[in-house]
């Protein structure tokens, strides 16, 4: 089992707000409370908090890019992973054609794939490893031992992977986070293989082997299981076992990956235009009305 540990970073962003030290003086609202007493006097205060409805998202990484061209180049084919000094990628090679299993109404009755039978483990927050039949080092992929011969099965398809944080916010019971594949009608040909998943800083657990979806064009996913899509969100950063960078905010850290299969993708740069939503709701999502 071959395993490559990639990362991804969430940076923080000084605002000039922090620095500020905000005066306030007393308020008088509502009507007088008066009482007396020989010894003791009590009055009576409602505190209100009025918030609006408010359903947020913040992507900082508005451009996802595999860039594979150092798989090519001199020194090919390599003998070693030219990506290894990246520690936001991976690709590996596949281990067969894609494991599907159909899902219950939980996972919003969708089809879990393993592309080309790769998936990956979650690790500690943020880093996960992916685990194939190999790490690729030469694109178009092939690899030659020692004695100068073709190490078997080193032509195969291969998949890479790429993780970024989506940060969600909803003040409501009950959210759907989901994400639309819908390609521009543009002068780039669209990528073949294209898969995603979610993984909440709540449900991110050591050793856990999960799948993805399949994201074709015009398709969209589910990628929060109905068990974890409770609300508020910041109910969620209150465990004792979320990760540290993860708590003292409201807004869910949610670790998205995304994986391509390169098998029959033409040369130079190929694209996936994809949107991501937030819903909220008072009731769980699917619920008779």
């Amino acid at each position: 089992m071959n395993k490559k540990w990639i990362v991804a970073s969430l940076f923080a962003v000084a605002a000039f707000a922090f620095a500020q030290t905000p005066v306030i003086g007393p308020t008088s609202e509502g009507p007088d409370a008066v009482d007396k007493g020989a010894d003791s006097a009590s009055v009576n205060q409602t505190v209100k908090l009025i918030l609006p409805q408010a359903t947020a998202l913040h992507l900082d990484t508005t451009t996802l890019t595999f860039d594979l061209e150092a798989l090519d180049g001199s020194g090919w084919p390599h003998a070693s992973d030219p990506l290894a000094n990246d520690p936001t990628i991976a690709c590996v090679y596949a281990k067969g054609a894609d494991e599907t299993l159909d899902l219950s109404d939980e996972f919003w009755s969708q089809t879990q794939v393993l592309p080309g039978g790769t998936y990956y483990e979650t690790g500690t927050w943020p880093k996960i490893s992916i685990v194939g039949n190999g790490v690729v080092d030469s694109y178009p992929p092939i690899e030659i031992d020692d004695n100068g011969e073709l190490v078997p099965g080193s032509k195969g398809y291969f998949v890479c992977y790429k993780t970024f944080v989506l940060q969600l916010f909803s003040n409501w019971s009950y959210w759907d986070l989901t994400a639309n594949r819908n390609d521009l009608d543009d002068e780039y040909p669209s990528i073949e293989h294209l898969y995603i998943q979610g993984n909440t800083c709540y449900s991110f657990v050591n050793d856990k082997a999960t799948g993805l979806y399949d994201l074709p064009d015009g398709a969209t996913r589910h990628l929060i299981p109905k068990t974890l899509n409770f609300g508020p969100t910041g109910d969620q950063v209150l465990g004792d076992n979320i990760p540290e960078s993860c708590k003292n905010k409201s807004w869910l850290d949610t670790l998205i990956v995304v994986a391509v299969k390169i098998n029959s993708d033409t040369w130079g740069e190929s694209r996936a235009d994809l949107t991501y939503t937030l819903q909220s709701a008072d009731v769980q999502f699917g619920t008779p009305q």
